[in-house]
């Protein structure tokens, strides 16, 4: 179970969140900072399928989401958002190189975003798993 301090920065992060998708939804980035303004284009590109989860994030910031039945909706956008980034910086170059070779071979923008995540997931959970550094080589 988590500690207190968890469950308030949790509560935190899930309000902060919600009030992002508030203002996603208006439609006005312009008054979020630069990473919030990505984070904000994820959650309106996933709007369809998680749409509950942004609107009740503030209220529901104590739900454990269980990694063997459900998605983590913030943990989803929070590594695609991480990905597009490193996109958009051509860093490392190796996933925007992956990102083209996919493109060329037609698969969609978003399908291989989520691609690339899946192979980020697991080296991020690894650091935070076993408090080590990012394995910069074994994710190029």
């Amino acid at each position: 179970m988590a500690n207190d301090e968890t469950k308030e920065l949790k509560k935190q992060t899930r309000g902060h969140i919600h009030e992002l998708w508030e203002t996603a939804k208006t439609g006005n980035l312009d008054s979020l900072s630069g990473e919030e303004k990505w984070l904000a284009k994820v959650m309106l590109t996933h709007k369809d399928k998680y749409f509950n989860q942004f609107e009740m994030a503030d209220l529901t910031y104590d739900h454990e989401y269980d990694v063997d039945t459900e998605e983590n909706p913030f943990l989803h956008i929070m590594l695609h958002s991480t990905v597009e980034r490193q996109l958009d910086a051509k860093d490392p170059i190796e996933a925007f190189q992956f990102y083209n070779s996919m493109r060329k071979k037609k698969a969609s923008h978003h399908d291989t975003i989520h691609l690339i995540a899946a192979i980020l997931g697991p080296l991020m959970l690894k650091v935070m798993q076993e408090k080590k550094e990012f394995d910069l080589d074994r994710y190029i």
